[in-house]
């Protein structure tokens, strides 16, 4: 199964419709409940997905108020903003990207659930980056509990199984570019699924968008279990006795 990747680089600059010729996903990101004025209008969600060819993809990164879990008239007002945010662009996407606050201890489960509950799990996935206390593999448990995508660094981290795998290539740290050798473990990683969607944060998104797509077509063309390469034995005189002649 050869796996579509989706890429993306942190933010949008310039019209929709040249990054769309580099690019094919976006992630829009909700601001906080008082800065509602600078979240995008119905009208330029409209635009936006009609400059986009129709394989172009977005996620909607929820709002502060909603990834703290913390019940408030702003989660309400963020997620409000969220949910019709995603319907306008038709998103497949959903992100929440939970604080260091939010910890494994059962009260911030309940919340979890209880945010789950209100969110659209029919074309729409639900993607989980948690931070802070939490381990990867116990991440990788809730997740497939919750019936959520988790997030992860590809580059570090194992992606976990199923059908959809999302990816942040943050830059951070010294980490101010992807090599090819980093990216290589980025595909390794995400293995064939369906589909993989990846945001790059790095200043070199384009580049590093380009060398992604070549080293995933290459792991397409490649026969399973080789090279590739087509390896003949050399020839060798043959003899042939008297009898087998005749």
């Amino acid at each position: 199964m050869a796996t579509r990747y989706h890429i993306g680089a942190a933010t949008l600059r310039g019209a929709i419709s040249a990054y769309a010729k580099r690019f094919d996903l976006l992630e829009v990101r909700i601001p906080a409940a008082a800065d509602r004025r600078l979240a995008p209008t119905a009208s330029t969600l409209k635009k936006w997905r009609k400059d986009v060819p129709p394989h172009f993809e977005f996620s909607v990164v929820a709002g502060p108020a909603v990834a703290r879990l913390k019940p408030s008239a702003e989660l309400d007002a963020e997620l409000e903003l969220t949910l019709e945010t995603a319907r306008q662009l038709r998103a497949r996407c959903i992100v929440l990207r939970t604080p260091p606050d939010v910890t494994p201890a059962a009260l911030w489960r309940d919340r979890m659930v209880k945010l789950l509950d209100r969110l659209p799990s029919d074309v729409t996935h639900v993607v989980w980056e948690p931070s802070g206390l939490w381990e990867d593999e116990e991440a990788a448990l809730r997740a497939k509990k919750w019936g959520v995508v988790l997030g992860v660094d590809p580059s570090r981290q194992e992606t976990p199984p199923g059908p959809i795998a999302y990816g942040r290539l943050r830059a951070f740290g010294e980490t101010r570019a992807y090599g090819p050798s980093a990216l290589e473990k980025v595909v390794k990683n995400i293995g064939d699924r369906r589909e993989a969607f990846v945001i790059i944060e790095t200043d070199g998104a384009l580049d590093e968008c380009k060398r992604l797509r070549q080293l995933a077509q290459r792991k397409k063309a490649r026969p399973l279990g080789g090279s590739g390469r087509v390896i003949r034995p050399r020839a060798a005189a043959l003899r042939v006795r008297d009898d087998e002649q005749e």
